[in-house]
């Protein structure tokens, strides 16, 4: 199924509005905005059904965060979140086990760090992604070799 005929027109990593919660607008620097258009361009040819997703900062504003959802519309249920803390250069993903956006750093729930150019961390994190998506929620993970 692709994500067109589960959602059409729905994008992938919108950004949130600060401003809806008395924050000031966020400024992503450079590489923020290239990496998140280098990761929206390679999700708009994912073939994995919609999810909602959004693009923010974490409370203490350290890196630019990108968050999935998975849900369960019928029964209106959170089955998971998953997150990139994207910091430039290096880029940490995995598993949301908080409010605050911390990440479950087992390898066993899908961890995963990496450094390289922003193009590179953009499509490490989006092929992560599509990999969430695509899989049952009760697979287990393996380890990447």
């Amino acid at each position: 199924m692709s994500r067109d005929d589960d959602a059409p027109g729905r994008p992938w990593f919108e950004v949130e509005d600060p401003e809806e919660y008395g924050e000031e607008p966020w400024d992503f620097d450079e590489a923020e905005l290239a990496f998140l258009a280098a990761l929206r361009a390679r999700a708009a040819a994912w073939r994995v059904p919609w999810a909602p997703s959004q693009v923010g900062r974490p409370e203490d504003d350290s890196s630019l965060l990108v968050h999935v959802c998975r849900l369960d519309e019928e029964r209106r249920l959170l089955l998971g979140e998953w997150a990139v803390h994207f910091h430039g250069t290096h880029a940490r993903a995995g598993k949301v086990r908080d409010q605050l956006f911390n990440l479950d750093e087992s390898p066993e729930r899908g961890f995963f760090q990496a450094s390289g150019t922003v193009e590179e961390l953009a499509e490490r994190c989006a092929d992560w992604f599509e990999s969430v998506l695509s899989r049952p929620l009760d697979a287990p993970w393996t380890r990447p070799r």
